[in-house]
């Protein structure tokens, strides 16, 4: 019945939720720190957004898309939204990738390029990191006559670093006119770092170019699923002609609407950002461990010789959730959301209590 490539796929497993915890240990006081969502909550309150849940939602003509092109200074024909800034990158594969064609990334990146290559068909090459960085001159020497698609993660996830303005544009320069290179920014508003490219500065120059969002991070609105995608208008054009109709929600489409407009909520996530790295970074000083340098809102901890996956459950034993790298090829190495003041500390007394333990 099914196909034989859906062999080598295996199914997502996000990080534990706090109800599946709750049910499984009985606990009230867990706090999750496993999946880079906004600590603060949501930029909106979702009970007070009007929405005609009766009728099919036509984003085409909902007064957010000028309005986002507006924030972004781009034209809304250089935009497209996708139910999650994931489906986006699906919609991307569906639209690029022929028999034969490569999809190319770095190795500890995002897993949904690997799964977009899978259930496409396309060949999956996967290019060394350095230092826990994508590697620039590995990704360049990578790329074949059979690249289709270049998925860079920027800051990465799970490891928060970056590549540079100039490495952007290295790897645009070295791209064919026919490969898609995507700059996948969900982490971009916490992004600090002076070298840090403007990618969408760089979309007039390379039409080859596309930069993905979400409100999922920094507008906490992970539950509602909205990313959005940006690109010179005939990418965009191609792209709409494998989109799902009505695939963004009518409510989803007002909360994001609502939620472009709260400035002061985006300042004080950052604000706690900043400060949850700097007393993250200063407790952890301690441990014999390496901590790449993040521009998003958690930290890779990499333990040399703790197994994550007992580290985790022994963290979860006492109501914290992270997420184990194990799955990323880093059997030693957790990443930990950037929290609240109160679940910071908490994090880190019960880091070190399973530490004694471990």
């Amino acid at each position: 019945m099914f196909k034989d490539s859906l062999n080598s796929i295996s199914p997502y497993k996000p990080g534990k939720s706090i109800e599946s915890i709750q049910k499984i240990s009985g606990k009230t006081d867990i706090i999750k720190l496993a999946s880079n969502e906004n600590p603060l909550g949501p930029a909106v309150d979702i009970s007070a957004i009007a929405c005609h849940s009766e009728r099919y939602p036509d984003y085409t003509t909902h007064p957010f898309i000028p309005q986002l092109a507006r924030h972004l200074g781009v034209d809304p024909t250089q935009l497209i939204l996708g139910n999650g800034s994931d489906e986006i990158l699906q919609m991307v594969a569906l639209a690029c990738i022929s028999p034969g064609d490569e999809i190319l990334s770095s190795s500890c990146t995002f897993s949904e390029y690997k799964f977009v290559a899978q259930i496409t068909g396309a060949t999956y090459v996967e290019a060394p990191m350095k230092d826990h960085t994508v590697h620039v001159e590995s990704i360049i020497n990578a790329i074949t006559k059979q690249t289709k698609i270049i998925f860079i993660a920027n800051p990465n996830n799970p490891t928060g670093t970056i590549i540079t303005h100039d490495d952007v544009v290295q790897i645009l320069n070295a791209a064919s006119s026919t490969t898609l290179v995507v700059l996948d920014e969900a982490y971009a508003e916490y992004a600090t770092h002076p070298d840090y490219t403007n990618a969408i500065d760089l979309i007039a120059q390379y039409p080859n170019l596309m930069v993905t969002r979400t409100f999922s991070k920094i507008y906490g609105l992970a539950a509602l699923r909205v990313g959005y995608g940006m690109a010179q208008a005939p990418i965009i054009q191609g792209i709409q002609k494998v989109r799902q109709p009505f695939n963004v929600n009518g409510l989803a489409l007002e909360a994001a609407s609502m939620a472009l407009k709260n400035h002061a909520f985006v300042e004080r996530s950052l604000e706690i950002n900043r400060l949850g790295h700097s007393f993250l970074r200063n407790a952890l000083r301690p441990l014999d461990g390496h901590i790449p340098p993040s521009q998003a809102n958690f930290l890779f901890i990499d333990f040399k010789t703790i197994h994550a996956d007992a580290l985790c459950d022994a963290l979860i034993q006492r109501g914290v959730i992270v997420r184990s790298m194990v799955g990323f090829g880093e059997p030693t190495a957790i990443r930990v959301t950037v929290g609240t003041e109160n679940q910071n500390q908490r994090f880190i007394t019960e880091l070190f209590e399973c530490l004694k333990q471990l």
